[in-house]
């Protein structure tokens, strides 16, 4: 059996390559000068002048941003055909226009931003941010998604829960240890794998232990629907985001 004493933690390295931005934008001066604002803050900077050509670059680069007013196809048909080839790739939206005028246009998904467009000065500083918070999110969940088809491949259980607290992924070994299907798991809050009394230990242990940007490794006891528990060795990494992976190596029934 587990003992829930032997317990560690470590802190995970960070993934801290270029970020390749494309900036889109009929305005040419406004175009070079934010192209030019962000090349100083290291990103990787290239530009278009129409939404059209953006379309053939998509392959190269981490992030769009895009100004909305633009002849043509504007920012938000950009966006759209973004979505159609890419659906999740980072989306910047500059908008002069009042983004409430906007709302019901712009997609309410976590890939997409908008930004109110201002002198460039003020402008990029905000935008900076953006950029690299969706860029991080974007690589935190494709770095993510690699290891967890690694390690499905050895055995061990995964599941991911979003930052609301709903499991978002379940591979199958982890839905075994509790009887059931990876889709029934999925979509529910990641408490109900737990009795209540480890549901208040793993929240004081494991989950204030990774949002200070560790990982948490000991016992856990967890519990079936049908209300069979078991211990398994567990070990929580927090993501950028603050959603979490957890990762069952190994229960007592085995």
């Amino acid at each position: 059996m587990t003992d829930h004493a032997t317990e560690s933690v470590t802190r995970p390295t960070t993934n801290q390559d270029t970020v390749r931005v494309l900036c889109v934008d009929d305005d040419e001066d406004y175009l070079d000068t934010v192209a030019t604002r962000l090349s100083e803050d290291d990103f990787k900077v290239a530009t278009e002048t129409s939404a059209a050509a953006a379309l053939d670059s998509l392959d190269t680069v981490d992030c769009v941003v895009s100004d909305y007013e633009m002849p043509g196809m504007d920012g938000l048909e950009l966006l759209v055909a973004v979505r159609e080839r890419a659906p999740r790739l980072p989306f910047v939206l500059f908008t002069g226009t009042d983004p409430d005028e906007l709302c019901d246009r712009i997609p309410d998904e976590i890939w997409t931003e908008y930004l109110r467009k201002n002198g460039p000065e003020t402008t990029v500083s905000i935008l900076a941010g953006r950029v690299c918070r969706l860029v991080d999110h974007h690589r935190t969940l494709r770095d993510a998604n690699r290891s967890l088809i690694a390690i499905e491949a050895t055995g061990d259980g995964i599941a991911t829960v979003s930052p609301d607290g709903t499991i978002t992924f379940v591979n199958r070994v982890f839905a075994s240890h509790f009887g059931v299907e990876p889709g029934d798991l999925v979509g529910r809050p990641w408490q109900t794998c737990f009795p209540d009394d480890e549901v208040d230990r793993f929240e004081s242990t494991a989950l204030r232990t990774v949002r200070d940007d560790w990982q948490w490794t000991g016992g856990c006891v967890c519990e079936t629907d049908d209300g069979e528990t078991f211990t398994a060795q567990t070990c929580v990494a927090g993501l950028d985001d603050g959603s979490f992976v957890i990762c069952l190596t190994g229960s007592d029934d085995e």
